[in-house]
């Protein structure tokens, strides 16, 4: 008898969106409850970003090849951190003065012409 084949699992969402979710998740201090509402998108999905974050992209951290790879400092780490923080509240406060939304919205379509 033949097994039923197993159905590959896609997300309605785009990668770009469940990294961008996993990476504000895991360099700020915003929550589950928090990314969700901000984003429209239910906690446990918000959850599974993360979890599927990490599997997918710490494994490929975690074992790099000794060849080519520049080994980078924990201070190294802090100060692009930092960075990065630095330039998501410099978009946002950019925002607040213009009055004008920034950041793209993935979830949402542009009206037809």
């Amino acid at each position: 008898m033949n097994s039923p084949k197993k159905k590959k699992r896609t997300s309605k969402y785009d990668p770009k969106l469940r990294i961008a979710i996993a990476q504000e998740y895991l360099t700020t201090d915003l929550g589950y409850g928090s990314l969700a509402k901000k984003y429209g998108i239910p906690t446990g999905t918000i959850r599974d970003f993360i979890t599927w974050y990490r599997q997918k992209y710490t494994e490929v951290m975690e074992a790099p090849s000794a060849e080519g790879v520049e080994v980078i400092s924990s201070q190294e780490q802090k100060d692009s951190d930092l960075k990065v923080i630095a330039l998501q509240l410099l978009i946002e406060n950019a925002s607040k003065e213009l009055g004008v939304d920034l950041v793209k919205k993935f979830g949402t379509k542009q009206p037809g012409k």
